[in-house]
Formats: structure tokens, sequence, C-alpha cells
């Protein structure tokens, strides 16, 4: 006789994971530019403004996750340093179209997106 096997547990979903950091607005919006800018082709050989762009932004990204869960001061500095994080990738974007290497247009959609994600950043750190 043969028997069959009936899972106790259903299968997994399809449905996709969502950390509690990426519910962080700040965090949310840094992802949107992150995700414009690599739709772009830049050069990104280490000391370039697009490498600098890509790791600023990457930079921002992950500490303002760690910052999510860390505490106290460091929580604050994690924050901080993000926010910097970005202004650095603004910089970087301007440095791009002020080479020619991307238009000013869809540049300034991501600054914009920088700079929103900065005052909410801006935010986030407390006041002493």
């Amino acid at each position: 006789t043969t028997q069959t096997h009936t899972p106790t547990t259903p299968p997994p979903t399809t449905t996709k994971a969502v950390f509690p950091h990426e519910r962080l607005d700040a965090i949310r919006v840094t992802m949107e530019a992150y995700d414009i800018v690599s739709t772009w082709r830049l050069t990104t050989t280490r000391g370039t403004a697009g490498d600098q762009l890509h790791r600023a932004l990457l930079g921002a990204l992950l500490r303002a996750t760690e910052a999510y869960y860390a505490r106290g001061d460091n929580r604050d500095a994690l924050f901080d340093s993000a926010r910097a994080s970005c202004g650095e990738a603004s910089m970087a974007l301007w440095a791009l179209v002020r080479d020619r290497r991307v238009k000013s247009e869809p540049v300034e959609t991501v600054r914009l997106l920088l700079c929103r994600a900065m005052q909410m950043l801006t935010g986030l750190i407390r006041r002493k």
C-alpha cells in the first residue's frame, strides 16, 4: 500500500518580505532615489562621481537601517551620518550634471528625493 503525505504547514507564500525598517519614510524615499539612479548607465570606476554617488546612496541606506535598530547616542550618530551621505549624493549628482554625464531633469527628481530624506532624517535625530 502507498501512503500519501499531507503537509501540516501550508506552503510558503510568494508575498514579499517587508522588514520594519522598510516602513520608515526616510528609508523608503532614499530607496526610491537609489532605484532611479540604478537605472542609469554610470561609470562606477573607483574615484568617479558615479562611484561616489553609488557609495553615498548605499551608505545612506545602510546607516539609516542600522540606526533604526540602534539605541541611544549611536542611533543619532547613524541617522546623522545617513543624512550626510544624502548630502554627499546630491553633490555627486551636481558633478555628474556639470560634467555632462547625465541630464539635469532626472537628476532634479533624485535631488528632491534626497532633500526630503535629509529633512526626515533630521527629524529622527534627537535634540539635546
